[in-house]
C-alpha cells in the first residue's frame, strides 16, 4: 500500500518571538549566515519559526499516529492527521487566530513510500543486490550492506531493508528506538522503497498544487513513485538470466544481441571499475536505452527465488485476503461434491476446521478486531 513518512510544510503568520521564549522555544543560530530561529518539538512534531514571518512543520506521519515509521499508514484517512495536527497548533498558539488550518500550508517536502514483500529473507537479499546494480540517471549512487541510497540535492532515492534498518539504529542509536519500532511484527522480509522529494523538486514538479490537502492523498503519491520506478526501470521486471538472453535474442539481430548480452553479462557480474573500463559512459547509456526501449531490465536475479515482485503492484494481496480466497475455493469444492452426488442417505465426516476458517479467530487473529 502506498504512504508518505516525513512530511514538511510551511505557512506565513507573525508571532510574538517573546511569547516563544517564554513557552520553552529554543533560539537557534545559522552557523553560516548567522540567521535566528527559534523551534520547538511537541512530541513528534518540530516545529520551526523564522522572525520574518514563517512557521514550519516537519514530521513523520506513521511515527506521529503509530510511534513507529515501520507500519503503512493509509493516506485514505489523511484527514485524520490533518486534525489531529490543527489540534496540537491551536494548543501550541491557543490566541493566534492569524494561523491558517494545516491542510493549507504548503508542502515543501514529502517523502512517499511502498513496502514491498519478498517471501523470505533470502529472496529479499538477492532483489536488494538487483537494486544495487541498477542504474539511477541523474543521481550518485551509494551502496550499502542492506540498502541503497541515490541521491542529489533536491531529491533521493532509499531502497533498503526495513527490518535491518531498525536493529542498526538499536545497536548504533538506541535512544532513536521506539517500544513500537521493537514490536512491530511481519517486516523481516520487507524492503522499503522510499522517495524523498525536497523543496526544489516539489516546487520544480508540483508549482502551486503543494497544499498539504493536495500532496496527502494516496493518488498523489502513488503517481509520484510509478513515475519513478519507470525512470530507473523497475516497470520492467527482474528476469533470471537464461530469460534475460532469450528476450534478447527474440528482440535483436545476431551481431547486436550478442554485444548486449555480453554487456549485460558484465554489468551483473563485474565490478563498476571493470565495466567502465570495458565501455565508455555513452556506449553503457545506448545500451541501456535499447533495452528499455524493448521493456528489458539488464539486471537479473542471480538466484532462484520463490517469488518474483512486482514492483508496480503497489495493492499487495493481505493475509486475509488470500485466507479468504482460500475459504472460498474450500466452499466451492465442498457445493461442487454435493452436486454430483446421488439422491440417497450418506454419510458426510466430520471435518474439524483450522482457526483461518472460523469466523471469530477470521475477525480477530487477522486484525478484524
Amino acid at each position: 500500500m502506498v504512504s508518505a513518512d516525513t512530511i514538511r510544510a510551511y505557512t506565513y503568520t507573525n508571532i510574538n518571538i517573546n511569547y516563544l521564549i517564554k513557552n520553552g522555544w529554543k533560539k537557534w543560530i545559522n552557523r553560516k549566515d548567522g540567521a535566528i530561529s527559534y523551534f520547538k518539538k511537541d512530541k513528534h512534531l518540530l516545529f520551526w519559526y523564522f522572525p520574518q514571518g514563517i512557521l514550519l512543520i516537519k514530521f513523520s506521519i506513521p511515527k506521529f499516529y503509530y510511534g513507529t515509521n515501520a507500519k503503512v499508514f493509509d493516506l485514505n484517512n489523511a484527514s485524520l492527521i490533518i486534525k489531529l495536527v490543527n489540534h496540537r497548533i491551536k494548543r501550541l498558539f491557543p490566541s493566534s487566530s492569524s494561523i491558517v488550518p494545516f491542510e493549507n500550508w504548503t508542502c515543501s517536502e514529502i517523502h512517499p513510500f511502498i513496502h514491498l514483500h519478498a517471501d523470505n529473507v533470502k529472496d529479499k537479499i538477492t532483489y536488494l543486490e538487483c537494486l544495487k546494480k541498477l542504474y539511477y540517471p541523474r543521481l550518485k549512487k551509494h551502496t550499502y550492506a542492506m540498502g541503497i541510497q541515490a541521491r542529489n540535492k533536491s531529491r533521493s532515492i532509499n531502497i533498503y531493508s526495513k527490518s535491518d534498518e531498525i536493529k542498526f539504529r538499536a545497536d548504533n542509536k538506541p535512544s532513536a528506538i521506539s517500544l513500537q519500532d521493537l514490536s512491530i511484527n511481519n517486516i523481516e522480509n520487507v524492503i522499503r522503497f522510499e522517495y524523498q522529494l525536497k523543496k526544489h523538486s516539489v516546487k520544480y514538479h508540483f508549482k502551486n498544487n503543494r497544499k498539504v490537502k493536495d500532496v496527502l492523498r494516496k493518488d498523489f503519491c502513488k503517481n509520484i513513485l510509478v513515475a519513478v520506478m519507470k525512470t530507473i526501470g523497475l516497470d520492467n521486471p527482474f528476469l533470471y538470466k537464461t530469460e534475460t538472453i532469450s528476450k534478447i535474442k527474440k528482440e535483436f539481430g545476431k551481431v547486436k544481441a550478442r554485444n548486449l548480452i555480453e554487456f549485460i553479462t558484465d554489468l551483473n557480474e563485474n565490478s563498476e571499475c571493470v565495466i567502465n573500463t570495458k565501455y565508455s559512459k555513452r556506449t553503457q547509456n545506448n545500451y541501456l536505452r535499447i533495452l528499455k526501449k524493448k521493456r528489458i531490465n539488464p539486471i537479473f536475479l542471480s538466484d532462484k527465488v520463490n517469488r518474483k515482485i512486482n514492483f508496480t503492484n503497489f495493492e499487495q494481496p493481505t493475509k486475509s485476503t488470500f485466507q479468504f480466497f482460500l475459504l472460498k475455493i474450500f466452499l466451492l469444492i465442498t457445493i461442487l461434491k454435493l452436486c454430483n452426488v446421488p439422491l440417497k442417505n450418506y454419510y458426510i465426516k466430520p471435518i474439524a476446521l483450522t482457526s483461518v476458517f472460523t469466523a471469530e479467530a477470521y475477525f480477530h487473529e487477522d486484525g478484524g478486531g
